[in-house]
Order: structure tokens, then C-alpha cells, then sequence
């Protein structure tokens, strides 16, 4: 079955990995299912241009297709016939693959390419470099369809030595011929040099990774204490504002029941003196009714008889004229409610500046430059962002302006137009680094995202770095375009504070162990930041110090 499948891979559609079917060719020349293709094309509507789904070259626009008789009869013809099958442990070369040069008809997967030769081998076709001493001798890498990027151009000789005046590959024509006289070595020679340079640096590199790891597991301990220290504030904040609320209902209720109980005790007194009222009342009219039928009794004797037996009334009973506005019997209660009021209104807001101040102490912990090491970074310059009038030493951690341009290889990352370069370090989390400068006028350190626009940008005229300019009198910020003033005592060592997820980069003057703010951003970062220099006059310098992490 393994062998069917790779006889038939010359007539398979790269899209759907089947036998063609109404085969059509677009115009690369590659072939594909009708269907295959039209389907691709129709999910690049949205593009401006249509491209071939094996070389993926571009068409505009969308290419009319017909269907390929001459290969649609082949694939039949293969069907009916059914396959011939490779020479065992070939393998026919798939798209992608790189073909064996040699072979004829349907190639075979290339095995190995050779330096010397130019040419690409199948495992049959490579036969003869195992087997003759001369061939044998030859350099065999790894199959590529490259090869002619070996040959010199003008020489037509293959490049072996290596130019370390120019940088660059060479025949050894072109060693006695244009680069005579230069420092030239076999590029093997060279390659040995710098892969023991390049093994030092992926050391290094394998450091500082197990190194950013070991601070990354730190932050992630540190954020997972954050948040258990503020859930456990929040439960009890809310569990202590729960019992207060308990507490205050519970006084409500009984204050409640306190004025309900007097209310009555009240209301009784009222009505045992509204009771003897009226009864004083009725007695006095039941009286009065008698002396009115005395009054018309017409018998002298009789008058004086029944004078004498009428009841005699002592003093009425006592009663409080009643005021004709509205009384406030229970006003005390309130007033003192009123005043327990504003006592635990005036507690509130006294908890409340307590706790923004234990709040703001917590942000501030890293005030102080102790707090801020335990973030500390290295920062290295990248050369190949670097302006060629600038110079890089000590690491790539000094950067100083010179006239006389540098040897830079051509670089798409290079600033061409100004004066500036990035570092290799793409900082997130929390980062905290500082920066020593030298010279009379002013140099800018700044921090932007990798794609900034190499050529031409200029830190903090976009909205893609932020950059503050530093005098010896001063400091000025730019970002966007626009420039803002800013305060902080003049210092030539700047230390720069970033926490990339809060949106957050301070700039510090740094004397002794003090820091003293000079700006501080509050925005949203979307990319990772880089941080950057800007020098333009001559012997200015800028150095990034090592700076031991606590």
C-alpha cells in the first residue's frame, strides 16, 4: 500500500492529498482538482490578489480555468493500468521536496545536495560520492534548492572562504582578485570560530531564560499571594460589615421596642386621666340638672330641704392645656439617634482614609529603589537596529555616538535616518532597569514596540514608543507627536520602573539609594516593549548597567 502511494503522488492534488479529478492547471503550471481550486479562491475573496496553493504564487485577476484533457486522460490511464511502483527505498518527490537533479522522467526525493558538484542526489544517484575516494571528498549537506546561492556570480567557482574584512562569503578567485589583501580565512575556519562563539551565546542564552524563569515563577508566586492576601481581605471585611450590620439591627430593634413600651406606658397614663375627667363631668351635670329643678321649686321649705342634701364637688381633677401646635414628645430620641449617626458616620469615614492609606502603602512599597530590585533586568543593545554612527561596547550594554560610521552588515531592522538604537530584550510583566548618560546637550531614552518604523521613526512621535528627552537642566516627554514638560531633580543615572499588564512606565531620577518620580504613564500596552536610545551628538554616551537583582 506504501508503494501504491507514492506512485501516485505526481498525479495527487496537493489540496486534497486525491487522485486529480477534472484535473485543471492554473498558470504556474501547477495542477489541481477543479473543485480543489475553485474552492481555495473562493476563500481568498477578501484578498486583493489569488495565489497558487503549491508556489503560491499571486494572480490578478482570478484566473479562468479549463479542464486539463491531456492530464485527465493520464490520470484514467493510471487507474486502469494501476501504478508503477519506485525502486525500493526511493521515494518520488512530493511538492515541497527537493527532486534529485540527476534522475530523469519522475524525479526522485533528493537525500543530500553537494557543494561541490551543485547538485542535488537521490539515494541511488549519491551512490558514486560513497563510493569513489575522489567524490568522497566532497561536501555533502542537507538536500536544497538553493544551491546556486553557493556559486559566485562572477567567477562561477564555488564560495569556500569567508571575507572577515567585508563579512561576506567568497570564492578563492575573488580572495586574490577584489579582496586581496583582506583578512580572509576558509569559511569552515570561520564557521568554527563562530560556533564556539555561538555555543558561548546559547549558553548565555539558556542562562538568562532559566533565569527569566526563575523570575517568572517568582512574579507568578508573588501574584498568587497578591490575590489570595486580597481574598482574604475582602472575606473579612465583608464577614466584619456583616456583624455591624447585625449590630445595628439589633439596636434598631431594641431602641423600636424601647419607644413602643414608653409609648404605652404614656397612652395609659393619658386615658386614666381622660377616664376621671369624665366621670368629674358627668357627676358635675347630673348636679347641675339638680339645681335647675331646684331653681323652680316654688316651696320655701322644700328649696331649703333639698338645698342641703345636694353632693358638695372638691377640686376637678388636674389636666395640662394642651398647646395648639403639635407636640414632640419622643424629639430627644431622634436628637440622640441623630447624633449616633454622625458618630458612625464620622467612624466610616475615618476607616475609610485608613484603609485608602494601608492601600496606598501597599502600592508604594516599591517607592523606595530596595523594592524596585527585586525586578530588576539587564538590557543589552541589539547591533543590528543600531544607527551606523553609533558604537557599541562593553556587551552591547554602552552605546556612544561617533562620526566616523561602524562596519553594519545591511539589516532590514537597521535605523537609517536618525540616530537610534533598540535593545534584543522584549520586556512584559514588571521590569526595572536604569540608564548612566553622558554630554553636554541631551540624549532621549524611550521604550517602543519591535515594529516600530525602522527607517525613519522617531522616538515619541508616534504612538508606538513613549520617550523622554534628558538635559542636564531637565527633562522633556514626548509621545504621539506631542511634547510635555516635565519636573525632577537633573540626574545623570535614570532608572525606569515598566509593569507591562497594568499599563504602567515611571521614569526615576536616581541618587544613592533614592528615587524621585519625574513622569509617570498610565496607558494600554499591546505588544511587547523594547527599550530605546537616542543619541545625536558626538562622544554622548549611554550606559546600561548590570544591576544586582534582590
Amino acid at each position: 500500500m506504501a508503494e501504491n502511494t507514492l506512485t501516485t503522488e505526481a498525479w495527487t492534488c496537493a489540496i486534497c492529498l486525491e487522485l486529480l479529478k477534472e484535473p485543471v492547471t492554473v498558470p504556474c503550471g501547477h495542477s489541481f482538482c477543479s473543485s480543489c481550486v475553485q474552492s481555495h479562491w473562493d476563500r481568498e475573496e477578501s484578498q486583493p490578489e489569488y495565489s497558487c496553493p503549491e508556489c503560491r504564487q499571486s494572480f490578478s485577476p482570478r484566473p479562468v480555468l479549463g479542464r486539463n484533457i491531456m492530464l485527465a486522460a493520464l490520470v484514467e490511464q493510471m487507474k486502469e493500468a494501476g501504478p508503477t511502483a519506485p525502486p525500493v527505498g526511493d521515494c518520488v518527490a512530493a511538492p515541497g521536496d527537493v527532486p534529485c537533479d540527476v534522475c530523469s522522467g519522475r524525479k526522485l526525493k533528493a537525500v543530500h545536495s553537494c557543494l561541490q558538484c551543485l547538485v542535488s542526489y537521490c539515494e541511488r544517484h549519491l551512490q558514486p560520492h560513497r563510493d569513489v575516494a575522489v567524490l568522497q571528498k566532497h561536501q555533502l549537506v542537507a538536500p536544497s534548492d538553493k544551491l546556486q546561492e553557493y556559486l559566485c556570480s562572477e567567477h562561477k567557482e564555488v564560495k569556500k572562504m569567508f571575507c572577515r574584512s567585508d563579512q561576506q562569503l567568497l570564492c578563492v578567485v575573488c580572495c586574490m582578485d577584489q579582496h586581496k589583501g583582506h583578512d580572509t580565512v576558509s569559511s569552515a575556519a570561520e564557521r568554527a570560530q563562530r560556533q564556539t562563539q555561538l555555543e558561548t551565546r546559547r549558553q548565555h542564552l539558556q542562562e538568562t531564560i532559566r533565569g527569566s524563569e526563575t523570575g517568572l515563577r517568582r512574579l507568578q508566586e508573588e501574584a498568587q499571594a497578591i490575590s489570595r492576601s486580597a481574598q482574604d481581605a475582602v472575606q473579612r471585611s465583608g464577614d466584619d460589615f456583616t456583624q455591624m450590620v447585625v449590630l445595628l439591627e439589633k439596636r434598631r430593634s431594641e431602641v423600636e421596642q424601647q419607644i413602643r413600651d414608653q409609648e404605652k406606658s404614656e397612652l395609659r397614663r393619658v386615658q386614666e386621666l381622660q377616664d376621671q375627667v369624665q366621670q368629674d363631668i358627668t357627676q358635675r351635670k347630673k348636679t347641675l340638672s339638680e339645681m335647675d329643678t331646684l331653681l323652680k321649686t316654688p316651696d320655701h321649705n322644700h328649696f331649703l330641704q333639698l338645698l342641703s342634701d345636694l353632693p358638695s364637688h372638691g377640686q376637678t381633677t388636674a389636666v395640662s392645656t394642651v398647646p395648639s401646635q403639635e407636640l414632640h414628645y419622643f424629639e430627644s430620641v431622634t436628637t440622640a439617634l441623630s447624633g449616633l449617626r454622625e458618630k458612625i458616620q464620622l467612624s466610616l469615614n475615618q476607616s475609610k482614609a485608613e484603609v485608602c492609606t494601608t492601600l496606598r502603602e501597599v502600592h508604594t512599597l516599591l517607592s523606595s529603589r530596595e523594592g524596585f530590585l527585586k525586578y530588576a533586568c539587564d538590557i543589552s543593545l541589539d547591533p543590528n537596529t543600531a544607527h551606523k554612527n553609533l558604537s557599541l561596547s562593553e556587551g552591547n550594554r554602552r552605546v556612544t555616538y561617533c562620526s566616523k560610521e561602524q562596519r553594519y552588515p545591511d539589516h532590514p531592522d537597521r535605523f537609517i535616518n536618525l540616530k537610534q538604537v533598540l535593545s534584543r530584550e522584549a520586556l512584559t510583566g514588571r521590569c526595572y532597569w536604569e540608564v548612566e548618560w553622558s554630554g553636554t546637550q541631551w540624549v532621549s531614552l524611550a521604550v517602543a514596540y519591535r515594529d516600530i518604523n525602522k527607517p525613519s521613526a522617531c522616538f515619541g512621535h508616534d504612538d508606538r514608543s513613549w520617550a523622554l528627552d534628558c538635559y542636564s537642566t531637565g527633562y522633556s516627554y514626548h509621545f504621539n507627536g506631542v511634547t510635555s514638560k516635565v519636573s525632577g531633580p537633573p540626574s545623570s543615572r535614570l532608572g525606569v520602573f515598566l509593569d507591562h499588564s497594568a499599563g504602567l512606565l515611571s521614569f526615576y531620577s536616581v541618587k544613592d539609594q533614592t528615587l524621585s518620580l519625574i513622569h509617570r504613564v498610565q496607558t494600554k500596552f499591546t505588544q511587547p516593549l523594547h527599550v530605546g536610545v537616542w543619541i545625536n551628538y558626538d562622544k554622548h554616551t549611554m550606559h546600561f548597567p548590570q544591576i544586582k537583582k534582590h
